[in-house]
């Protein structure tokens, strides 16, 4: 089976250019002492490429991730290749389709044959692109998916993302189209094709608050995917449906900061989903704004300082090995990435900055463990490079949970199963995904044992994913 993760995050050009967000929950080591990173290592994609969409996953199948970028002004995505031992190979590029030019990107098997396709949001010809992966890391010619013509450059899709959205087991692609103020679903065909965009309204209240970026995740707890939308002026929430359309938006004020994009997860540890917000304006410098989930809808918003001045994204990870989600920004015009640590009850204070190079304008941020040491390293889009910061942190050896001490039984499960860790283990925080990445269940962890219930679910392969005492482990487990 192919090793398979996708996060991306994307940004758009000039005035027109509105970031886009990663939720990167990877793994980590125990708890940790000094957090530091390394100084960067850098990639070249080219000058004058004008980057926007960051993306990393397994395109080879050699189980380590790459890295895949769009450029604006030249209609490409770019493709660098992990190499055994570390670094990245020279990037390839691939056309997105002439006068495309492709904002974000995402990573999925679009067409079910186990490789990894690219799905580029593409502004100026107001379509979705999709280029089927092919052996060894390559991809096919660019096939457009029209999001509907709506008369004018710089309006058509900017964020997107791809998920199950109506739960028939095929990927469905879910894009932001800015100048109509709509976001548009195009359900997943047979065969990996996608069919014609239905629109639902984002939210977005007049001349200046079209949608920019998105995020797909179950706010609700339902079961269903829901849509997060960034609509410059505020936060649009469409609920999924038992039809697989979507509910009427919902919105939330975003205060005096614009909204470039979204992401959602649980920083406050209370085991609902919370709304991250990216604001490059907020008081005069730019902010990450955090929207507590309720037991209905979200609190007001509260803002935390971006660590530089004009953020457009913004990553999640457990930095550190405590448990706690952690955050690193882009800062576009200061130049760095800024790290800001997770607090009890879900603050965020900064604690570092790392540049990216004099006038080299870092437009999108990733987290994810490049080198297989334990712990989440800096991935950062700039002018005309990527570049990487492995984390550094001194790591203590406390005790802690290993994936040899989890257990899960019985495995093939049919209506539960029970997870089980060594006495004395900490609370956990579990959660059951399906193959294509979705939040599932959302099991009560408590220590050394609970049970994770698994009736009414679609037979097939699932991973259950928990962190325990600073320490994140997954194990796969069969639903018959």
């Amino acid at each position: 089976m192919k090793h398979f993760f996708s996060f991306s995050t994307g940004r758009f050009s000039g005035h027109a250019r509105r970031g886009a967000l990663l939720l990167a929950l990877g793994a980590v080591g125990p708890a940790a002492w000094g957090q530091s990173f390394g100084p960067m290592t850098s990639y070249a994609t080219g000058p004058g490429y004008s980057p926007n969409g960051l993306a990393l996953g397994d395109l080879n199948g050699d189980g380590r991730p790459d890295i895949v970028t769009t450029h604006y002004n030249v209609n490409l995505v770019g493709v660098l290749l992990s190499q055994t031992g570390g670094g990245f190979a020279p990037i390839s590029t691939y056309s997105t389709g002439p006068g495309s030019g492709p904002s974000e990107v995402a990573l999925s098997d679009v067409n079910g044959d186990g490789r990894l396709d690219i799905v580029s949001a593409n502004g100026d010809s107001n379509s979705i692109g999709v280029l089927l992966g092919a052996a060894g890391g390559s991809f096919g010619a660019v096939t457009l998916y029209s999001t509907g013509l709506i008369g004018s450059r710089l309006s058509g899709p900017r964020g997107v993302a791809v998920g199950d959205v109506n739960a028939d087991g095929r990927p469905d692609v879910v894009a932001t189209i800015h100048g109509a103020h709509v976001v548009g679903v195009l359900l997943g065909q047979a065969g990996g094709g996608l069919a014609p965009a239905s629109t639902y309204a984002s939210g977005a209240p007049g001349q200046y608050g079209s949608p920019n970026g998105l995020a797909l995740g179950d706010i609700n707890g339902d079961g269903r995917l829901d849509i997060a939308v960034a609509n410059n002026t505020n936060v649009g929430v469409l609920l999924g449906q038992a039809t697989g359309g979507f509910a009427p938006a919902s919105t939330y004020a975003s205060g005096m900061g614009l909204v470039d994009d979204v992401a959602l997860a649980d920083v406050t540890g209370d085991g609902r989903v919370d709304i991250v917000s990216v604001m490059p304006f907020a008081n005069s410098a730019g902010a990450i704004g955090v929207l507590a989930g309720q037991a209905s809808g979200f609190a007001p918003l509260v803002m935390y300082p971006s660590g530089g001045t004009l953020p457009h994204t913004v990553a999640l990870g457990d930095l550190n090995g405590d448990g706690r989600l952690d955050m690193a920004t882009d800062n576009y015009t200061t130049n760095n990435i800024a790290v800001l640590q997770g607090q009890a009850g879900g603050g965020f204070v900064a604690t570092g900055s790392y540049p990216t190079g004099p006038n080299s304008n870092p437009v999108g941020v990733l987290l994810h463990d490049l080198n297989g040491d334990g712990r989440l390293d800096i991935v950062a889009l700039s002018y005309s490079a990527v570049g990487v910061f492995l984390n550094t942190g001194t790591y203590l050896s406390a005790t802690r949970p290993t994936a040899a001490d989890l257990s899960l039984a019985p495995n093939p499960a049919h209506d539960a199963f029970t997870v089980t860790l060594p006495a004395g283990a900490p609370a956990t925080h579990a959660e059951l995904l399906n193959a294509l990445g979705q939040v599932v269940r959302r099991p009560a962890g408590s220590g050394a044992s609970f049970r994770v219930e698994t009736a009414g679910l679609a037979p097939g392969v699932y991973t259950l994913r928990l962190r325990a005492g600073g320490a994140a482990l997954a194990r796969r487990v069969v639903v018959e």
